[in-house]
């Protein structure tokens, strides 16, 4: 309990503090490093809970866990040009981790800052970083799930590896929607067209699942890649 108390205390403290050690930041350079090594620990904790642990008690400790995803979207990556790049690449990696699943429903909360929607900045540092991280760690969680399906014959997975792919799937339809609409022009973006589309075998390795939950979110990914098949006409014209 006293952890918990710890983390809420920390996150009242970022919220009111954050906008000042941006304002002021030769005074905070230290701290930033410190914050990525404790938001790590609150999220990855090396103690594994009770295994009497009720189902509420881990519904709070997940809620709190989606907090601190929440801090990081709205606290921390809108301002990514403005803080330690090496601080951004840590909380990056805190966020291709993986996903953090709901006791209840087994959905996936991880990468919730996707459903925002991806904007593509000026400064295009944590989109380059956040994305490209993404998109790595969602090829993994799908080329995974083919292989486990393939393998296992016609036993179903773990219905929580079902709302995983599900949930990714359903992340890489939301990121092609937000590219579609992105400026073309920006350099960095090639990098993400090039990255989502290398998915595709992936998507098509998924086809022969048998779950309705996942087929529908397979097809509605595979939708969005009529128009990511190749870049924009224009975007060709002017990189050339």
């Amino acid at each position: 309990m006293t952890w918990k108390l710890a983390v809420n205390a920390v996150l009242k403290v970022l919220q009111a503090g954050l906008p000042v050690a941006r304002k002021y930041s030769a005074q905070f350079q230290g701290m930033w490093i410190d914050l990525a090594y404790a938001l790590e620990d609150f999220l990855f904790s090396a103690s594994s809970p009770s295994p009497t642990q009720s189902l509420e008690d881990q519904q709070c400790d997940e809620a709190l866990d989606c907090k601190i995803i929440l801090l990081i979207r709205d606290g921390i990556l809108p301002y990514a040009n403005q803080l330690p790049r090496e601080f951004i690449i840590r909380v990056v990696t805190l966020l291709n981790k993986g996903s953090i699943h709901s006791a209840t429903n087994n959905s996936p909360v991880g990468f919730s800052f996707l459903e925002s929607g991806i904007d593509i900045d000026d400064d295009g540092v944590v989109n380059l970083l956040a994305v490209t991280s993404l998109l790595h760690r969602f090829k993994e969680v799908i080329h995974k799930y083919a292989e486990d399906e393939r393998l296992s014959g016609k036993c179903p997975l773990p219905r929580h590896r079902m709302s995983e792919i599900s949930f990714v799937l359903k992340a890489v339809a939301t990121l092609a929607k937000s590219l579609k609409q992105a400026d073309p022009e920006k350099v960095f973006e090639w990098t993400v067209w090039e990255q989502l589309i290398s998915l595709y075998p992936s998507l098509v390795d998924c086809t022969t699942s048998t779950s309705a939950q996942v087929c529908c979110s397979l097809r509605e990914a595979l939708h969005e890649y009529a128009d990511l098949l190749e870049p924009p006409k224009n975007g060709l014209n002017g990189s050339s």
